[in-house]
Parts: structure tokens; C-alpha cells; sequence
């Protein structure tokens, strides 16, 4: 069942106060463990949302409940928080998860991002394949 909407507005309205971190924080813990996948919509939206923190707090409920389908988007909203010049810890954190729970699936996704992409998704594609348990010379493309 999914979050609610007026429930969901209001998680999102905690989630952007930050001058309560602790309850922000506790926002974004909330939306990862409660999301289903009947809130990918809305999580999508907060991937591209313009504060990075709304967008980690929407990586990894994504990254778990899509998996290696959203890799692309997450990669993209990813690119966004280092050209902000952050660090994007928790963000790296969810991507590297999803890729070592799901290396043989990642690696044909990103070697296809390596070689399809623009320069950034290239360089974020070639740097997560390096934690996929996989030998590193599969197929290019995803079946």
C-alpha cells in the first residue's frame, strides 16, 4: 500500500526543513523503509527534485524497490549532487549496494552507459562497475 498523499505531502514538507536535521534525517529513513512500489512515481519526482538531499533521500528506497532499471536516473540525479560539489555519500552508498546485490545485471547496464553516455555518465558508469563481482570483459549491451 502506498504512503498516503497527504501524508506523503507532509513526510515531504518534514523533509525539506532543515533547520529540524534530526527530523529530516528521520524523513528520509522513514521514506526507505515505508516506501512501496506504488510510491516509485513520486520518488522519481524527488530523484530530480532541485536540493540534494531530497534526491539521496529518494536513491535508495529507488535502488532497492526498482533496482537496476533506475540505475540510469539514479546515475543522473547522482552527476547533479557532484556538479553542486558534494559528496553525495549516502547516494554513493545506495549505488554501490545495488550494484554488488545485483552485479551481473549492473555491469551489463553500465557497460552500455560506459559506452552510450555523455562523458560524466561514462566516468560514473565505468567507476560503479568496478564493484560488480563480474569479470569485467561480458557483453557491451544489456539482452
Amino acid at each position: 500500500m502506498p504512503i498516503p498523499t497527504a501524508a506523503w505531502d507532509a513526510l515531504v514538507v518534514a523533509l525539506r526543513n532543515f533547520e529540524e536535521s534530526d527530523q529530516a534525517c528521520a524523513v528520509s529513513d522513514r521514506l526507505h523503509k515505508e516506501t512501496t512500489l506504488q510510491d516509485v512515481p513520486r520518488l522519481m519526482t524527488l530523484l530530480q527534485d532541485r536540493d540534494a538531499f531530497v534526491r539521496e533521500a529518494a536513491a535508495w528506497p529507488l535502488s532497492e524497490l526498482v533496482g537496476v532499471p533506475a540505475l540510469r536516473d539514479l546515475l543522473v540525479a547522482y552527476q547533479r549532487g557532484l556538479d553542486e560539489g558534494l559528496d553525495n555519500d549516502g547516494f554513493t552508498a545506495a549505488l554501490i549496494d545495488l550494484v554488488q546485490v545485483h552485479s551481473s545485471e549492473s555491469a551489463l547496464v553500465l557497460r552500455s552507459l560506459a559506452q552510450n553516455g555523455d562523458s560524466d555518465m561514462q566516468e560514473n558508469a565505468l567507476w560503479l562497475l568496478e564493484f560488480c563481482s563480474v569479470d569485467s570483459s561480458g557483453p557491451t549491451t544489456p539482452a
